[in-house]
């Protein structure tokens, strides 16, 4: 498992406004030391970010556009404004990595995110 690999999660059920309560597509956006102890089961959890089929004008700078491939059925964003922190039992399946342009992509809007500019 590698940082920028897609996988299927299984989110549950909603509970309230914050939960995404569906299976959906994230992407795993941390270092791959941490992958590897994840791998090794010496550590349980991974940030992510979801994917959306819906794009929002509110947070656009946000979003990074994902085109299908592979696994990943229907082009998608990167909804980066939505990082969040998963244990690994939720993981179900790769559907896809993405490429090298992508994550930094991805790394460009968190530094907005995060104003690290």
């Amino acid at each position: 498992m590698l940082k920028g690999d897609i996988y299927l999660v299984d989110f549950g059920k909603s509970k309230d406004s914050f939960s995404f309560g569906k299976i959906r597509p994230v992407i795993i956006y941390q270092t791959d030391k941490l992958n590897y102890a994840v791998d090794e089961d010496i550590y349980d959890y991974f940030i992510v970010i979801p994917l959306s089929t819906q794009n929002d004008i509110v947070t656009k700078e946000f979003r990074i556009n994902i085109k299908a491939r592979d696994g990943l059925k229907e082009d998608s964003f990167a909804v980066v404004n939505s990082l969040c922190f998963l244990h690994k039992k939720y993981l179900k399946q790769k559907l896809s990595s993405l490429a090298q342009s992508e994550i930094i992509q991805i790394d460009n809007a968190l530094k907005n995110l995060f104003d690290m500019d």
